[in-house]
């Protein structure tokens, strides 16, 4: 929309003349004056001579208009509006507040707009269209409303904001740009100087751009503000968490660094601040002994004056694999069935095994030949078993009785790291469970059989009867009897495995524990099958019960009968899978797309349920929860979204908008009659470094106001010039032609006669 017109002039010359005819006239005209001057001012009457003069002056201007052609060009013209972009900066930093207390930088900016309302009310009126914008980790579009009230950014990045601004204001008129900021910027410009982009993106908008720096004299604050650490790491493997620590004013003082997990305080570091502005590193070493994703948390405590508490601390994922599962298996005497055993996991790539089996004690005799030094040496059982424990996925307790090499010491030991999470395999024998004494041991309540009353020998002891176990009800469909995927094909291939000699007699399954096989005939003290192969979940780990020395015959002596011979190593495969809880033998999966999400990212989930048999469950009721990290397992969840999986045994959830931090997704169903949980760990980032430090800063806005022509400011709003209204010809009103009057040539004429009679009356010639 145009303002109202108004009318402009111009006078034109004739158009049949060219520039050197025009010339030439003017020049004559010029001549003929200055002979005139001379000639009156030498004539004899002085007191006439300005009269005559301006005579002769006039008559040849007369002749000089009518010769040029002189025309009146009245025009209709309007000034074009121009746009004054007024930048807010939105970013988190702008809510730090001074540390000697006042008012945050965002409502000082607030302050500022509110203070400038007349002077942009007169832009307005002088024909400037003000446009205002936020901008953070974007450029969009804003209201004085809208900025009492913003979505902050996580991101600053003015760069970015500027070249945006340039496309939007493309073949537009700018008459300023006015960009009100702390100076703090985490995108292409950081803390200066400016980029070539961005110098080429603030010239491109042909107007001065303005600056206005929000600030303090001085800060105080302390903030975590990078997290050096890989986003995975090794089971078992050390590795160092390390932080950046970043401080302003706070120089001279000792704070403690901590680091968490999950809620728990894992270790602690006491650092001291050197001096007014530095960083400090700080490194945690850490050994992780769980695969899983982790939440982890390096944080400082919130000092007093500090004009941030919200950057004191930094939340990071960890995602903790294996990279080859770590097996100590140690026998009691050699054997077909250890051979068997260690040499499968001897050969497997995904195996790194440790292994015993040629025991010696303090008893044996051992005289010094020192051909044979190194060819038997005694059991490192305090290595083993107590400095090394926490290095194995895997204990496999082989026909080994404990007591001969003193390692009843270290059972306790090995009892808590099942319970913390390891796995424990015992193998039977007649060195083994009853016969090795463990009925009395540490690891009585943690095996997945009872030993109470079994004698210690004898045939109630260990059955030495050949027998064909069969699969349980459960053992039908578990990942580690699983020889065959398909239900039928599995049952007839453990029919057809060949017969197994010997049985650890025991009283009776744990509470807890499930049976996968078990005896044709024989039973426990309650008058159950007796098993010969059960599993149970204890604590955090898993314990395993393989009650027979003569499972390598699953191996050998069926390879022998013109089968593939694989049942042997494909149970032991499955059953160190389902020990060290494989992912891939969950029947209940929780997916994400990636651990870590920034903040208004959309998060959905993915729900997969399998039979027993690894065939999708379809049409299965499950729900997910929602609780923050420091949240309780049986504490109420934040949300509870129920689902049901579709004919591919898939489901997903939308988790909505979650705040930053860190959660855990706990998602639950029943299969086949058996309840299942799965959990995983999500984190919601912030998008940028923005609050890493918060020192607002001044050379970005001084260079930007100095590069294109503008004024920087602190603090306030100033009488910033703007460009002038672009004027624009909307067309010729009326020509008027001032030389075709005839009365021109009648002044002229007259002028001259009445020049000469003055001359003749004065005597002049």
């Amino acid at each position: 929309m145009h303002l109202p017109t108004f009318q402009d002039w111009r006078v034109a010359l004739g158009g049949h003349l060219s520039n050197r005819s025009i010339a030439l006239l003017v020049a004559c005209a010029a001549v003929t004056l200055a002979i005139s001057i001379v000639s009156i001012w030498r004539g004899p009457r002085k007191d006439r001579r300005w009269l005559l003069l301006a005579l002769r002056a006039g008559a040849i201007a007369t002749c000089l208009l009518v010769a040029l052609e002189p025309t009146l060009e009245l025009r209709r013209m309007t000034r074009v509006p121009n746009h004054v972009v007024v930048m807010a900066d939105i970013s988190r930093s702008m809510t730090v507040s001074p540390s000697q207390g006042g008012a945050s930088r965002h409502d000082r900016m607030l302050k500022i707009f509110d203070s400038a309302a007349n002077q942009m009310q007169e832009w307005r009126n002088n024909g400037h269209r003000l446009d205002l914008y936020s901008f953070g980790e974007a450029l969009a579009p804003a209201t004085i409303e809208s900025l009492r009230k913003p979505q902050l950014a996580d991101a600053t990045r003015l760069g970015e904001a500027l070249s945006d601004l340039q496309g939007r204001y493309a073949g537009r008129d700018l008459g300023g740009v006015i960009i009100v900021s702390d100076g703090i910027d985490t995108g292409r410009v950081g803390t200066g100087p400016l980029d070539a982009d961005t110098i080429r993106a603030a010239k491109a908008l042909g107007t001065p751009i303005h600056t206005v720096w929000l600030g303090e004299a001085s800060v105080k604050d302390l903030s975590v503000a990078t997290v050096l650490a890989d986003d995975f790491a090794f089971v078992r493997t050390p590795i160092a968490l390390e932080g950046v620590v970043r401080h302003t004013g706070l120089g001279g003082r000792k704070v403690e660094v901590t680091l968490t997990r999950d809620g728990r305080l894992i270790d602690s570091r006491t650092i001291e601040l050197l001096s007014d502005h530095s960083e400090t590193k700080v490194s945690f070493p850490f050994t992780p002994q769980q695969p899983g994703n982790f939440v982890f948390e390096i944080a400082t405590p919130v000092l007093s004056g500090e004009a941030l508490a919200e950057n004191n601390k930094q939340v990071f994922a960890l995602k903790v694999i294996r990279d080859r599962v770590r097996v100590l298996h140690v026998a009691g005497r050699p054997s077909w069935d250890q051979r068997f055993v260690r040499s499968l996991l001897r050969l497997n790539p995904n195996v790194d095994l440790v292994s015993f089996f040629i025991l010696r004690t303090k008893q044996d005799e051992h005289p010094f030949d020192e051909r044979r030094a190194m060819s038997l040496i005694p059991f490192p059982h305090r290595e083993v078993f107590y400095e090394q424990l926490s290095s194995f996925d895997l204990l496999v307790f082989q026909n080994f009785n404990y007591k001969p090499y003193e390692v009843e010491a270290f059972l306790p030991g090995v009892r808590e790291y099942v319970l913390a999470g390891g796995a424990l395999a015992m193998v039977g024998g007649d060195l083994s469970f009853a016969g090795g004494l463990y009925e009395t041991s540490a690891l009585a309540d943690i095996l997945p059989v009872s030993l109470q009353g079994v004698p210690v020998s004898g045939e109630a002891s260990f059955s030495s009867e050949a027998y064909r176990p069969k699969p349980t009800r459960e053992g039908a469909g578990h990942p580690i009897t699983a020889l065959s995927i398909d239900a039928k094909a599995n049952e007839n291939r453990w029919a057809g495995l060949p017969p197994l000699e010997g049985l650890n007699r025991v009283a009776r399954l744990a509470p807890g524990a499930s049976a996968l096989l078990e005896h044709p005939k024989l039973k426990t003290f309650d008058g159950t099958p007796s098993p010969v192969l059960a599993v149970a979940d204890v604590g955090k780990g898993r314990t395993l019960a393989l009650l027979t020395d003569s499972a390598w015959q699953w191996g050998f002596v069926d390879a022998g009968n013109k089968s593939d011979g694989r049942a042997f190593q494909t149970f032991w495969e499955n059953a160190i899978r389902w020990l060290v809880r494989d992912p891939a033998l969950t029947l209940l999966r929780l997916e994400l797309d990636r651990v870590e999400y920034r903040r208004g990212q959309n998060i959905g989930a993915r729900v997969r349920t399998l039979h027993a048999d690894y065939t999708r469950a379809a049409g299965v009721d499950a729900e997910v929860q929602i609780r923050t990290s420091a949240q309780q397992p049986d504490e109420p969840p934040l949300k509870t979204m129920p689902l049901k999986t579709n004919n591919e045994g898939e489901a997903t959830v939308d988790l909505g908008d979650l705040a930053m931090g860190a959660y855990r997704l706990t998602a639950k169903a029943t299969l086949d009659g058996r309840p299942f949980t799965e959990d995983k760990t999500l984190l919601i980032r912030p998008e940028g470094r923005e609050l890493q430090d918060i020192v607002a800063r001044k050379a970005v806005l001084a260079e930007l106001a100095t590069q294109t022509g503008g004024q920087f400011v602190e603090n306030g709003f100033s009488d910033f010039p703007l460009k002038p209204l672009r004027e624009e010809r909307l067309g010729r009103q009326r020509a008027i032609e001032l030389w075709s009057n005839p009365g021109l040539m009648v002044v002229a004429i007259l002028l001259l006669c009445f020049e000469w009679a003055i001359r003749r009356r004065l005597g002049h010639r």
